[in-house]
């Protein structure tokens, strides 16, 4: 069951078909759902032009208790429920953006959307750089911080996937029906994020997708979040959308530099020399900007060897073949596979594709 102050909103957005923003457009202009339920002639009469046919014919037709029951039974079952701007569960910091939704519906644990949290964006096709920072980040910042994000390819879903594996919470912000998980390849981790942290949408049961929405749906990342990183993004990215939203919103910016020469990041860098304050290079600048404790312990110090040192020195400025560390160290081909396995278990370097080495 749901409250009575969330009925006429339930109508206008489920039956009626009023989206969520444009129910809140209406109630900027005076007219919030319960008035227009009351004054529905009065209100047809004065929208007219902005009212199709099918939603002025539910609008006159009035509001059916038993169907707006059947919906929320419908919400029930598929253990799914619906919030109104009006309701305590709804967080404050989203009412207070520019173009609020009305209503969201949620499934998972709504307390989340009271959390302490931070958006992190980014391109659909990341690079192994991209992939590395998103990872980085938010396995540093999960403890802090709820990450907030729009399930989508690439970077939304490393860092959605990060987040739960570090043990953190983490929201999934839909630009489709709160029942249409979007991609079709992300379905088992929009249940795993419903179980283990928050999906939310402003688009109720069966809402298909529609390319408008996935902008639109970004001013609610940046809303609900105290501030926005972005890890690596192309020119045309979503995520630079985001980036505009937090800024206008007047929330925290990160954006962490891409090599000039790559072409994935070169929506980042073009947001850096548009807010160069931006920039971001260690997950505690991004706690440290948002007025909390470093979320990073400094390493313990290691004794390295000759060879060792030799490695972590030559590996600092660039990516090695293995076949380069041979020649370097002088050592044969077990040894030094030997030695170089013994390092990556020890979190001084890692390796790479094609038998490429880094730290």
């Amino acid at each position: 069951m749901i409250g009575e102050n969330a009925y006429a909103a339930l109508w206008l957005n489920a039956v009626v078909g009023f989206e969520s923003r444009k129910i809140a457009r209406f109630s900027a202009l005076g007219y919030p759902p319960e008035r227009i339920r009351y004054e529905t002639r009065d209100f047809v009469k004065k929208f007219a032009k902005v009212i199709d046919a099918d939603a002025e014919r539910e609008l006159l037709d009035g509001l059916d208790r038993g169907q707006i029951e059947r919906i929320s039974e419908d919400l029930d079952q598929l253990d799914m429920g619906f919030v109104v701007a009006e309701d305590f569960a709804f967080p404050e910091r989203l009412r207070q953006i520019a173009d609020p939704p009305a209503c969201l519906y949620y499934r998972g644990d709504l307390a989340l959307l009271k959390s302490k949290s931070l958006a992190v964006v980014g391109t659909r096709n990341p690079t192994r750089y991209g992939k590395e920072v998103t990872e980085n980040f938010v396995k540093a910042l999960s403890g802090l911080y709820t990450i907030v994000s729009g399930m989508a390819r690439g970077i939304d879903a490393i860092a959605h996937r990060e987040a739960l594996r570090s043990g953190g919470k983490t929201i999934a912000v839909l630009g489709s029906g709160i029942d249409r998980p979007y991609p079709s390849e992300h379905v088992d981790l929009y249940h795993e994020i419903a179980k283990r942290g928050l999906v939310v949408s402003e688009y109720g049961l069966n809402t298909g997708v529609q390319q408008y929405r996935f902008p639109q749906r970004n001013r609610i990342i940046s809303g609900l979040s105290r501030g926005v990183l972005v890890t690596e993004a192309g020119e045309k990215s979503g995520s630079l959308i985001t980036a505009e939203y937090a800024v206008e919103q007047g929330k925290e910016l990160f954006v962490v530099p891409s090599a000039v020469t790559n072409p994935r990041g070169t929506g980042t860098n073009r947001l850096l020399v548009k807010y160069p304050a931006a920039i971001t290079i260690t997950p505690d600048a991004v706690a440290e900007g948002l007025g909390d404790a470093p979320c990073t312990k400094p390493p313990a110090p290691m004794q390295l060897d000759y060879n060792e040192a030799m490695i972590r020195e030559a590996l600092v400025y660039r990516e090695m073949h293995f076949e380069e560390l041979l020649m370097l160290t002088g050592l044969g081909v077990s040894a030094l596979t030997s030695l170089l396995t013994q390092m990556e278990m020890l979190g001084i370097i890692k390796k790479l594709d094609h038998n490429y080495y880094g730290v």
